[in-house]
């Protein structure tokens, strides 16, 4: 038995609940889902300016950590504000900085739908706004000191430039990786998406049934599991290999009801039948062990 894909799909997404999530073509943090009636996503303006503030927070984080270093092994670096201000400063900037990355991330792996092109969004800003702050401070240390002989002689006192400078070069090359990647990651994310939409919207629907493999590994504390689903078609019976990506307290169980979305093309979109009635395996069944 099959049918159209019914508009039901345009529900609201305000408690939809993404996991468990599944794909028979991607693995890990590149599995993709999207929120029924959601369109797929791109970057939007206040996305930028929340990657924006980020990279202020962590250049500005930085910058200052740089300057308690300074102050605490050189006696020639000199600041407006005492040490004990400075530090304050400092752990402020930081939890502010952090604070700035986790909404970015949040937002973007809710937009976004997918972990890998989330956390390249994040780590595109954050590790930019280290290579600034920590540049600026290798510079104001350096110009401190006025030596760089004896920088590269390690001459005591000087430790803050070294440091600062490491820093700098080790997040500008990782920097560019992430920038060299981002925009594919996006493209990617956005491909799936469209899939999901195209199929929930001209594909054909089949019910099928879930048959749980084994936990491939644990990704934050979340279970990947291989997993198989079958449902009949007019051709015959069919078998999907995929993977699940979910929490330990969202396993649904072995023979839970599943609909497959496939079209001429393909392409095949797994998600799990809610209309049906899930039950979920308990929780410490797929807790990661300590």
């Amino acid at each position: 038995m099959t049918d159209a894909v019914a508009p039901r799909d345009a529900a609201s997404t305000e408690v939809w609940e993404h996991r468990p999530m599944f794909s028979a073509t991607d693995k890990g943090s590149r599995i993709t889902w999207l929120a029924p009636g959601r369109s797929p996503a791109r970057v939007t303006p206040r996305m930028l300016a929340a990657a924006l503030l980020c990279l202020v927070a962590w250049t500005a984080a930085t910058l200052a950590g740089s300057a308690v270093l300074c102050g605490a092994t050189s006696t020639e670096c000199t600041v407006a504000v005492g040490q004990g201000w400075l530090i304050g400063g400092a752990l402020v900037l930081g939890y502010l900085a952090i604070l700035a990355a986790v909404d970015l991330g949040e937002r973007a792996q809710d937009h976004l739908g997918q972990r890998r092109a989330a956390s390249m969004l994040v780590l595109a800003p954050l590790l930019t706004g280290i290579t600034v702050g920590a540049a600026a401070g290798a510079d104001l240390a350096l110009g401190a000191d006025q030596r760089v002989r004896q920088v590269l002689d390690g001459v005591p006192g000087t430790e803050a430039v070294l440091v600062s400078a490491v820093v700098a070069v080790l997040a500008a090359l990782w920097g560019v990786v992430v920038l060299v990647r981002l925009p594919g990651a996006l493209r990617l994310a956005r491909r799936r998406q469209e899939m999901i939409a195209r199929l929930r919207r001209d594909g054909r629907r089949y019910p099928g049934r879930l048959a749980l493999g084994e936990v491939s590994y644990w990704l934050h504390s979340d279970p990947e599991l291989d997993v198989t689903v079958t449902y009949d078609s007019p051709a015959g019976r069919h078998s999907v290999a995929a993977r699940m990506r979910t929490s330990p307290d969202r396993v649904p169980r072995n023979g839970s009801s599943m609909i497959v979305l496939a079209d001429l093309r393909g392409a095949v979109h797994l998600e799990l039948d809610l209309e049906a009635g899930v039950t979920f395996e308990p929780e410490e069944r797929y807790a990661p062990s300590e």
